[in-house]
């Protein structure tokens, strides 16, 4: 499911295989082992960005991501889609989340 961001334009943000690959490529971690109160929020919140809203723009880099969310949404705007970003990563949040899925999947 693709999460809007008003950015130069309306933009898509799409947390799909693709992107997850290439946040774990850059970051050299899994997004869904990052230890948010550990990492430095202001070079993770624009590495989520830009792998979320790299299939909408090939030519974009990380670093044309830092300028529009800081010319459009700031870091408030950028906090505030997080939660819905991190969401479709785990979509089940009453405890049944991916891991215990990934889990499930194994004992088949």
């Amino acid at each position: 499911m693709y999460i809007p961001v008003k950015l130069d334009k309306e933009r898509k943000i799409l947390m799909g295989f693709e992107a997850l690959q290439l946040f774990k490529q850059i970051h050299g971690t899994s997004i869904m082992k990052v230890n948010f109160e550990e990492e430095d929020i202001e070079d993770l919140i624009p590495l989520i960005f830009y792998v979320g809203l790299k299939h909408e723009d090939d030519e974009l880099t990380i670093e044309q991501t830092i300028k529009l969310i800081d010319k459009h949404i700031g870091i408030s705007g950028a906090m505030e889609k997080l939660p819905l970003i991190l969401k479709e990563l785990r979509p089940d949040e009453s405890g049944g989340d991916i891991k215990n899925a990934q889990r499930a999947a194994k004992k088949k």
